[in-house]
């Protein structure tokens, strides 16, 4: 089911009643290439859709949209993005003991599973991705959040997982952390992006080093 409305007078706001739909819908959205269409946004259960209304009409362009919906199969959409991640983060520990877990199998839970990435913020560029396996769903955010989270940290929080693109204050909790930049904002490298997926592979400190500060 979706749902099509205005929002502003150059974007139309869809939602629906899954993010995997959402996704789904986006895609096929960007892969039609309209003209006027410049930009599809996704963010959990809603895509946005910003148009140039000298180019394409409104109503034309809702017209456009609702049709989509038949078009939509079950493929997954977006790009399939794997990420190294040196698995030594600080609370690691913590982790593994307050799910029950060892370390080792905290670490095989969260490299399971593709992840999608639902929406990009709070920092410019930092993917939100989901759904945690249910066995390392649950935690809620740290009582302390930390004043100093490092660039490329993975982290998890809820039901959500994610990488801190620059240094900032964070209350996720810390599994590991990415040698590649996932963000280079001086020169507009945004390579995540919503919709795409994303899939952790665990290194060692050696590969770790010998990637660190590479382009994702």
């Amino acid at each position: 089911m979706i749902a099509l409305g205005p929002l502003g007078d150059r974007a139309v706001l869809a939602r629906f009643a899954s993010e995997a739909e959402a996704a789904r819908w986006a895609s096929a959205v960007r892969a039609r290439g309209w003209r006027g269409v410049e930009d599809v946004v996704l963010a959990y259960r809603s895509a946005a859709v910003f148009a140039d209304p000298d180019r394409i009409a409104p109503e034309e362009l809702e017209d456009r949209l609702r049709s989509l919906v038949a078009d939509l199969d079950d493929r997954t959409s977006g790009r399939l993005i794997r990420l190294p991640v040196l698995y030594d983060g600080e609370d690691l520990p913590e982790v593994a003991r307050r799910l029950g877990m060892t370390a080792s199998e905290v670490v095989a839970s969260h490299t399971g599973r593709d992840y999608i990435v639902f929406a990009i913020g709070f920092l410019p560029g930092f993917p939100y991705l989901g759904y945690l396996p249910e066995t390392l769903c649950g935690l809620p955010r740290r009582e302390a959040p930390r004043v100093r989270v490092p660039a490329g940290s993975v982290a998890i929080a809820g039901r959500q997982t994610g990488v801190y693109p620059a240094e900032s204050p964070g209350g996720w909790y810390l599994l590991g952390r990415t040698p590649l930049r996932i963000v280079d904002v001086a020169r507009g490298h945004f390579p995540i992006r919503a919709g795409d997926r994303v899939r952790f592979e665990p290194i060692g400190p050696a590969e770790f080093d010998a990637w660190l500060g590479e382009d994702l």
